[in-house]
């Protein structure tokens, strides 16, 4: 069981030998704890994120998967919460839309929201051992109530760990047409760049996003530049652009090795900028058109140079 996150529905018991007496037994002296109604979790309560998604799967019924934020947060595109999920978003190709409330102590506080959906099986995958969604699909489902900052969060990431391309760009038109959350996902949809394929952070996808949609010329992304690698560089102006996160540039020693870095390419005739994130989240737009005007500005005095 332990695969399974040491939980299984009864009928899996059954199947594998288990005998009714003997699964009532275990459950009457605490070898099977039962988490929901048919689903136990053996000698222990539920104590990872996984465990909980894969009970919820299996009280829907067969065929049941993770969608919406939990098919999200199991791909990695949205964060996993702290401690169990307290809503956990499931569909079912049967029975009807209902919530199901944990019933071990662990688990109580936990609700299973199951909505009746059939899936194609190309629309569904396992993944450490729990059923959900697609990638794709996770979003297009996540987008109904997700707000625009976090379904765009969902997106990048999705980009970010290359769940996401230029394949999934029609299914996911096609998925959410007419549904809710398609005035928030088609635009996302319509920025798409293969240079989201290459993003380290989510800051640089977010750059890419405000870029691509002033239709400014497009940086190679996350390159080598004489041995050392720049998050945006447009190597034509001899332009680089470092977007620095808090989460990757907050320790001295990695601010150290960014001064080096910048000093370094600086002296062989590199023009560095560097834009922090909150810098950045304070005006995309501003500071998109402030490093625009910079390009300008190389463009034209290389030009000047090569007339003089």
């Amino acid at each position: 069981m332990s695969r399974h996150h040491f939980v299984a529905h009864r009928d899996e018991l059954a199947a594998l030998g288990f005998l009714r007496g003997q699964i009532d037994s275990w459950i009457r002296n605490g070898r099977l704890i039962r988490v929901l109604r048919g689903v136990y979790v053996y000698g222990r309560d539920v104590e990872s994120n996984s465990a909980a998604w894969r009970a919820a799967t299996l009280a829907a019924g067969s065929g049941a998967v993770l969608t919406g934020r939990s098919a999200c947060e199991k791909w990695g595109m949205v964060r996993e919460p702290l401690g169990l999920p307290k809503v956990i978003d499931v569909a079912s190709p049967t029975g009807q839309t209902r919530n199901l409330r944990g019933q071990s102590p662990a688990f109580r506080r936990t609700v299973v929201r199951i909505v009746r959906r059939c899936f194609s099986p190309d629309e569904t995958r396992e993944r450490d051992g729990v059923a959900l969604v697609s990638p794709a699909l996770a979003l297009v489902e996540f987008a109904a109530r997700a707000t625009e900052k976090e379904l765009r969060f969902a997106f990048l990431e999705a980009c970010r760990l290359r769940l996401f391309g230029k394949t999934d760009l029609e299914y996911c038109h096609r998925k959410v047409s007419n549904r809710n959350g398609a005035a928030k996902l088609r635009p996302l949809l319509a920025l798409w760049v293969p240079e989201l394929g290459r993003i380290r952070s989510v800051l640089e996808g977010w750059f890419l996003l405000v870029w691509v949609k002033h239709k400014l010329p497009m940086p190679e992304v996350n390159v080598k530049v004489l041995g050392r690698e720049v998050d945006c560089l447009w190597r034509r102006l001899g332009v680089i652009l470092e977007l620095d996160g808090n989460e990757f540039h907050s320790d001295p020693l990695r601010k150290k090795l960014d001064v080096e870095r910048q000093l370094f390419l600086e002296a062989r005739g590199y023009l560095v900028i560097r834009v922090t994130y909150k810098e950045f989240a304070a005006d995309p737009v501003g500071v998109v058109l402030r490093i625009a005007e910079i390009l300008r500005n190389r463009e034209a005095e290389l030009t000047g140079d090569r007339q003089s």
